[in-house]
């Protein structure tokens, strides 16, 4: 007797389950469509001034005058950042809509804001030498 009672609850069982995996399964087979990535084009007088550090004199950036392919952003570490790098003074190209970037020497200098008040920037020296610092406006 067993048997047939355990029997007849499967059809059950498989009817109450079959409306609940029904939509679930016809979620999971629709792609979803997603946003297209639009990254931030930030105009180079967003990129100029002050930078702070916390518990370090602030980072200068300003911009020479050029447009297009010349224009430039020129950064100036503290003298405290000076002495872990050996250098003080780069001069970056725009490398995207919020990056910036450049190399001299050994070095690799990344600038890229990541808001108009808040920044990273990244060096990267010949072998395993890196360093990334978060940066926030200075005002």
């Amino acid at each position: 007797m067993k048997p047939r009672f355990a029997s007849a609850l499967i059809p059950l069982s498989l009817a109450f389950a079959a409306p609940l995996s029904a939509p679930l399964s016809a979620l999971a087979a629709t792609p979803k469509a997603q946003a297209p990535v639009t990254q931030a084009h930030y105009e180079t007088a967003v990129f100029v001034g002050q930078w702070a550090i916390m518990a370090m004199d602030p980072v200068t950036v300003a911009a020479n005058k050029a447009t297009g392919p010349a224009e430039r952003l020129l950064v100036t570490l503290p003298e405290s950042l000076k002495k872990i790098v050996g250098q003080d003074k780069f001069s970056l190209t725009r490398a995207s809509g919020s990056t910036w970037n450049g190399k001299q020497g050994d070095l690799t200098v990344t600038f890229k804001l990541v808001s108009e008040n808040s920044a990273q920037i990244q060096i990267t020296g010949e072998g395993t030498h890196k360093l990334d610092l978060p940066l926030y406006r200075d005002n």
